[in-house]
């Protein structure tokens, strides 16, 4: 899952009548992988030998020496393939009631069933694989494509969100009725009934299915807080209330992080800026008002492929005055000097910056991330710098004993481009609590939200990442002029 095509799912989903986004992640959502030993009935095709013998008894060839010279086989090879066929109740031996009793062989109900199928129902004994959800307890299918190891979240930067219970499922054959149910579809393809589980085959192993955790509060009420999952671009409602019941909001913390993170942006801007800051509730109707005028604008967009050259005419004409009336209201909401900024703003603001920086770019984030110091990032980092704009990066809290290899090695890449370009400002100041972006005179955000690792402390994951972001002129400057002279006043080594 990309940046992008998070962002665009959190945009989709960032909607909830009486709640507003606080915050949002990738996650790891924990499953096991269980290799099961079970028994089957699964349907066989029958041989052409094992059909000739049975068409040959149902022709009234009964004896296996008839059969043997009949067919042109030997009568060992024909005593063996009847006797199989007695072991399966295709066929039932009868003896005769004459002076000299003898076996002959007739068809029984069932292989005359299976005679007109040609296949047989065989039980055996398989190893199946199966997918148990650590948090709704249930078994399932999941691709292997889409399984992740827990180094692979460290790697990329995903929280893991533990199981609830913590231990892995026990397996025996009290959890046959489940499997079953998890199996319906691909025993039902392969001609397959599961009977029983008799078991474990192999070891469990942990791996994690990707998704975002959306974390809502309640408009109304500052203490209610809702976690809700998507999953492959769909809301998972069963992980939503399984980690509800779990009560894995407490268990990891998510109100407190929220409550701590709350007013921390507000400390850095002041009083003054804060009172200046639009209502909310203005904000959230120009947001929607852009929305609908971009879902009409595709709407009509899509009409033109099949419309006649009249119908054509008049869409273009729609088109445009939509786009117009779209571009007024962009125009509105970029305009407003101070306001709120959501979390799902952030990421794309900070791709704008890298692409659209004219002059000067200075950002102050606490964690540096491979999953953000991406080589596409460290390129648009250098062609800005080539272009001539002063770039500005203040980084670092405590010792950061939580970077991985990966994040050490985009934090010297930085490092090395520093030293390159006498425009480029890379200080580790220690002790950066704030998380600030600015772009030229265009604007300043300040936030909660970690700029160049969007996954934050990694001992507290979850927190109010709504931000102000402020396009007075004045403002702008007093906030470059502070924190650039921090970071350029620092004494962080670039060694």
């Amino acid at each position: 899952m990309t940046t992008a095509s998070v962002e665009e799912v959190v945009h989709r989903f960032s909607r909830r009548p009486g709640y507003r986004l606080v915050t949002y992640r990738q996650v790891g959502l924990p499953f096991w992988d269980v290799a099961l030993k079970c028994r089957l009935l699964a349907k066989k095709r029958l041989s052409v030998l094992e059909e000739f013998v049975l068409r040959s008894v149902e022709a009234g060839i009964r004896h296996s020496d008839d059969v043997s010279r009949f067919l042109g086989l030997s009568e060992r090879m024909v005593e063996s393939i009847m006797g199989g066929l007695v072991a399966t109740r295709h066929l039932a031996p009868v003896r005769s009631n004459g002076a000299a009793p003898e076996i002959h062989f007739v068809l029984t109900e069932h292989g005359r069933l299976i005679l007109s199928e040609l296949v047989a129902i065989v039980a055996q004994e398989e190893v199946l694989r199966l997918a148990y959800d650590g948090l709704t307890t249930e078994y399932k299918v999941v691709d292997n494509s889409l399984r992740w190891r827990p180094r692979d979240l460290r790697d990329h930067d995903i929280l893991e969100i533990p199981a609830f219970p913590a231990d892995p499922p026990t397996v025996g054959p009290s959890e046959t009725s489940a499997v079953r149910t998890a199996l319906d579809d691909v025993t039902r393809k392969a001609d397959k009934e599961l009977l029983t589980v008799l078991g474990l085959a192999e070891k469990r192993e942990k791996f994690f299915l990707r998704a975002v955790a959306l974390v809502f509060e309640s408009a109304d009420r500052a203490d209610e807080t809702s976690v809700h999952f998507i999953i492959d671009g769909r809301a998972s409602e069963q992980h939503d209330l399984a980690f509800a019941r779990a009560e894995g909001q407490r268990k990891l913390g998510i109100v407190g992080s929220l409550r701590e993170s709350a007013s921390a942006v507000d400390a850095v801007i002041g009083d003054q800026l804060v009172a200046q800051r639009t209502d909310e509730t203005e904000i959230i109707a120009l947001r929607r008002l852009t929305e609908d005028y971009k879902n009409q604008l595709v709407a009509v967009e899509a009409r033109t492929l099949s419309a006649t050259d009249q119908q054509q005419d008049d869409l273009v004409d729609k088109a445009s005055t939509l786009a117009v009336k779209l571009d007024e209201a962009e125009a509105a909401l970029a305009a407003i000097p101070v306001r709120v900024l959501e979390v799902h703003e952030h990421a794309p603001l900070l791709f704008d910056a890298l692409k659209g920086a004219r002059e000067k770019l200075l950002i102050v984030s606490p964690w540096i991330r491979a999953a953000v110091v991406t080589p596409a990032f460290m390129a648009a980092l250098e062609t800005l710098l080539k272009k001539g704009v002063t770039i500005s990066i203040g980084y670092g809290i405590g010792d950061d004993g939580g970077s991985h290899g990966k994040d050490r090695d985009a934090e010297a890449a930085l490092k090395e481009m520093a030293l390159k370009y006498a425009n480029f400002n890379f200080r580790r100041l220690g002790d950066t609590h704030a998380k600030v972006l600015i772009l030229d005179e265009r604007y300043a955000v300040v936030t909660s939200f970690n700029w160049l690792s969007f996954k934050g402390d990694p001992d507290r994951p979850f927190r109010d990442e709504r931000g102000t972001l402020i396009t007075l002129a004045s403002e702008i400057e007093r906030l470059y002029q502070d924190y650039f002279t921090r970071i350029s006043s620092s004494q962080g080594s670039l060694r």
